[in-house]
């Protein structure tokens, strides 16, 4: 291919120093715009003969039965390639899976301690999709302190709310806004806080 553009603009630079040269030599006269027509077609048809005359484009007497089996093992590389970019690909879902379950974790005040995904990915398998998920979640320090629900009663009767079931009411918000977001059952998500 190389060595066809490199005779293609050869070709291309003589027809044009031809032109340009018998343009120089003819006297003026009416005779000369007549020239100049045949050289511009001469120029024309220089640059356009490769593509009429095409067979060197396309030469198929260099295929060999080597050259056929050459593509075929290429071609099993990439399906070896394929299989790795899977893998990364799954594990790059998986790892934003985990960064976005910490944000939607943190907008509740906690972090996330250790998260275990189990998931497959493949639509071939015989059950793809999220099987399982581990979360253990800390107290976010320092962060913004929630006000104290304040309870009036008329009756003189007290109601106290201990940390346990505020954590286990937020736990379950926790599961239940994952498994609406993410489409999965509350029942394999599991929530522990350290």
């Amino acid at each position: 291919m190389i060595r066809f553009l490199s005779n293609w603009i050869e070709q291309i630079a003589i027809a044009v120093i031809i032109a340009s040269i018998f343009e120089l030599i003819l006297p003026k006269g009416s005779l000369k715009k007549y020239v100049k027509v045949v050289l511009g077609v001469y120029v024309v048809f220089s640059i356009i003969s490769p593509f009429v005359n095409s067979s060197a484009l396309y030469d198929t007497r260099n295929i060999t039965i080597e050259a056929m089996v050459e593509n075929i093992v290429k071609t099993n590389q990439t399906t070896v390639n394929q299989e790795s970019m899977d893998l990364r690909l799954e594990k790059l879902y998986i790892d934003e899976l985990k960064s976005d379950i910490k944000n939607r974790v943190k907008e509740y005040g906690y972090d996330i301690y250790k998260c275990d995904i189990d998931a497959n990915l493949k639509n071939s398998s015989e059950n793809p999709g999220i099987h399982k998920i581990n979360l253990i979640l800390k107290e976010v320090a320092g962060g913004i302190e929630e006000i104290e629900r304040v309870n009036i009663n008329i009756r003189n009767e007290t109601e106290s709310q201990s940390e346990e079931s505020e954590s286990s009411g937020d736990i379950e918000n926790i599961k239940k806004d994952l498994a609406n977001y993410y489409e999965i059952s509350t029942d394999i998500i599991t929530i522990h806080i350290k």
